[in-house]
Formats: C-alpha cells, structure tokens, sequence
C-alpha cells in the first residue's frame, strides 16, 4: 500500500511537471519572435507577404502600400523598431514586387477592386494564421484608398485604420498642385509658366495627360526638403538593388510602372468625401503637415467628414507624404500611444 502510494505520488508529481512545462513552452511559444516569408493565394493568384514581430502576442499591423506599385520591403531596416510593438505584415500587392515577378505583365485584374477584395482576403488569412481576432490596417497614398475600401467592405476584421498620406480625392489633388504652382510661378516672376498655366484656367480633373504636362515641376518646386531627401534616398536604394539582385529591381521598377498604368482610372475616380465618411472602426491619419502629393488640407477636410466609432487626425511639422518614414520614429511613438491602446481594447 505504501509502496503503491508512494509510486501514485511520484505519477502525479511527474503529469504536474510534464504539465507545466507544456503550459511554460506554450507561452513560450506565443511570444517567440515570428519571421517568415512567403506566397499565399489571395483572389486566385500567389501573392508575396512577409511577416516579422519580436512577439507574437502584439497587434498585427497590416502595411498596404503606396505607389501605386512601391512595395516596401526594401525598407525592411525602418520597419524593424516597429516589429517591437506590432506584427509588421508587408504585402506584395497584385502587380507589385515579388508578386508581380511571378507573374508580370500577365497579371489579371489589377483594379482597385480587386486589389481590396486580395486584402480582405490577406486579413482572413492572418486572422487564421496568427490567432488574432482583429488586425490593424496602415495604409500610404494609393494604400490609403485600398485600406480604406477593405475597412468599409469588412470592418469586423480590422481593429483600427491608419491613414498616411492620406488621399481625399484626385480632383482636390489636381486643384490644389494647380494653385500652388500657379502662386509660385507668379511669386518667383515666372511669367512663361504663369501664361502656360492661365491658358488652362481651371484644370479637368478627368484629363490626365493635362494633369501630368501641368505638374512636371511638382517635385522640383514644391515638396518639402524632407521628401526631396527620402526620393534621393529611394534613388540610391534603387541603384543597390539593381547592383546587387538585378532581377528584384526589374520586379520593382517594371510593377510600379504596369500598377500605376492599369489603376489609373481608379484613382481619376476616387472621391472618398462621397463615397467613404461612414467607417465603422477606429479611424487615425497621421499626416505630413507639408503634404503635397496627397495636399494635407484635402485630408483634413475629408477627415472632418468621417463618422467612426474613434478618430483622431495628427500631423507632423516639417514632414510630407513620406512621414512614416522620414518621421518614422515619431510616426511609431504615435502608433504605440495612440492607435496601440484602442486598437488592444477593439480586439487586437
């Protein structure tokens, strides 16, 4: 009997043990740090994602890029103090990178339809795949309106929506360059582009080879210094890549320009003010102050216009279209004091 008893106490002592180590490498476990790669089929087609956290239990941040075309994994390195408070997932849209290297000019459907069904479809996927009952959505220019569409057609799948060179429509696009580049010209005592622009009077937001002669000198005359810095730092990048995997550069350039060609007409048509003030997430746009690509008042006024559970409007002094990553660090404080807590409490 004592014997027995003594044997049944050391089973039990020995299930305790083995349990709680289970429970311990469990834990473990979720909060290893992720770091993966890989294709996965969204609308029909392979499609490259990545996925790099220091611990799993954060919120994911899903980056839907800008460009349109401008995959983001070559700034992997900016991303990398983010992957401490979030799940950072970089998605190689259709049409874009590594995803438009396996398919390239071939590639069906590059609408922005699509493209937000292929998120939405990418969201299921990483609420499967990282146990998550609701994710974060970060979206940059023609991100912003890709993002904007997947919150609205699923807003059960998205704990908060981050907009960042947040676009209003084209139309506040095309008018605000025009007046901006017409008041420079007169101010610097330009008259030959003063008279160029005059005989346009007022531009056709639907023409887009007037849109495109007119703002040539965009770039040159009216961004800030800090986007001036970040496209000669995309320059120089591009020049590394094409040195060093020739192959992935061609991906990049070749995507960028076969997107932006055949998402054109999405983008003409984008009105979010008519067609996106009700969202029913928490709502953030954190903006360059000195916006010009995507004009900072042209969001602030479609800001204005939106009806969400939460929403806050931040812009940063002395940045552009690109302040996540010239202002990537307090772009990040911003993410972690403000879009974190409320994302957490909705589900993250």
């Amino acid at each position: 009997m004592r014997s027995g008893g003594f044997i049944s106490g050391l089973w039990c002592s020995f299930l305790l043990l083995v349990f709680s180590i289970a429970i311990s490498g469990s834990a473990q476990s979720s909060n290893a740090r992720i770091e993966q790669s890989s294709f996965v089929p969204l609308g029909n087609l392979e499609q490259w994602i990545s996925i790099r956290g220091e611990d799993r239990s954060n919120p994911v941040l899903l980056i839907v890029h800008g460009g349109p075309g401008e995959a983001q994994w070559p700034q992997a390195e900016v991303y990398k103090p983010w992957e401490k408070a979030f799940t950072v997932v970089q998605w190689d849209q259709r049409g874009a990178g590594h995803t438009y290297g396996r398919y390239g000019s071939k590639t069906p459907d590059v609408t922005l339809d699509r493209i937000s069904k292929d998120g939405i479809e990418l969201a299921g996927y990483l609420y499967r795949e990282l146990g998550k009952k609701k994710i974060i959505v970060l979206g940059h220019s023609w991100g912003s309106i890709v993002a904007t569409r997947m919150v609205q057609m699923r807003p059960d799948l998205f704990a908060a929506y981050v907009g960042t060179g947040q676009v209003s429509s084209w139309a506040a696009m095309v008018n605000t360059q025009f007046d901006l580049l017409l008041a420079k010209a007169r101010k610097d005592g330009d008259q030959a582009t003063v008279k160029e622009l005059e005989a346009i009077g007022r531009p056709d937001p639907t023409n887009a080879h007037q849109y495109f002669s007119f703002s040539k000198n965009v770039r040159s005359l009216l961004w800030p210094p800090s986007d001036q810095a970040w496209l000669q730092h995309l320059r120089s990048q591009a020049d590394e890549i094409k040195a060093s995997d020739p192959e992935q550069f061609k991906n990049l350039a070749e995507g960028m320009e076969f997107t932006a060609e055949h998402v054109l007409p999405d983008q003409i048509a984008t009105n979010l003010p008519k067609t996106a003030c009700d969202i029913q997430t928490a709502y953030f746009v954190i903006q360059g102050q000195d916006d010009i690509v995507t004009p900072t008042q042209a969001a602030i006024d479609y800001f204005n216009c939106v009806k969400a559970p939460k929403k806050e409007l931040v812009l940063i002094p002395s940045a552009g279209h690109f302040a996540f990553m010239t202002a990537s660090h307090e772009f990040l404080q911003l993410l972690i004091s403000k879009v974190r807590p409320v994302a957490v409490g909705r589900g993250a």
